[in-house]
């Protein structure tokens, strides 16, 4: 049987030059590429959430360590006076904002975690106190139980803090690489 390479259906979709693969949008007006609702002036304003979405994905589908280019493709050339620089600054500014948003945001996160950590460390040792006892030490039949429930309980309240010190922090850190990523991608925007 042959061996199938599954990276290069994926891969095929994206052109590729000077070693970068292209991330490419078309869009019929600039302002799509912008949030409406924000009253900002275009160079801080926030972007669209779809099409943050989509570069974002896109870029997933490549190593972090891979190049990227984004090429913007712009259908009405006199849709809105900005340069190609201030469509670039503003993508560059938005994933700025982005990243100090993302810090806080995983920053916030580990405090949390660190908090639950000792919360459950002391209900832990709590627990393990309570069931080595004089009442509980020396028990039979339904306290012997009540011993183990006591303990098994300590060991349960440990389960999200360390679920979240090992393992529940790492999306968070990917986003933050991945909105990195952008402020080294090299932007060209085709009006």
């Amino acid at each position: 049987m042959n061996a199938v390479d599954f990276e290069t259906p994926r891969k095929a979709r994206y052109k590729s030059s000077d070693g970068k693969h292209w991330i490419e949008v078309r869009v019929r007006d600039i302002q799509q590429i912008f949030d409406q609702r924000d009253p900002a002036p275009f160079r801080e304003r926030d972007l669209n959430e779809d099409f943050v979405k989509y570069i974002v994905s896109s870029a997933r589908d490549f190593s972090i360590k891979v190049p990227l280019k984004l090429v913007i493709y712009v259908e009405a050339k006199e849709s809105l006076a900005l340069t190609r620089s201030e469509i670039t600054q503003a993508i560059y500014s938005y994933f700025s904002y982005e990243i100090e948003l993302q810090q806080r945001d995983l920053k916030d996160f580990l405090k949390r975690a660190q908090l639950f950590l000792v919360i459950g460390m002391l209900v832990l040792m709590s627990c393990i106190v309570i069931s080595q006892s004089a009442l509980l030490k020396e028990s039979s039949g339904l306290l012997s139980v009540l011993r183990e429930g006591v303990i098994i309980f300590g060991w349960v309240s440990m389960w999200k803090p360390i679920e979240s010190m090992l393992f529940d922090w790492y999306p968070l850190y990917e986003k933050l690489r991945f909105y990195k990523k952008f402020l080294k991608t090299e932007i060209d925007v085709k009006l």
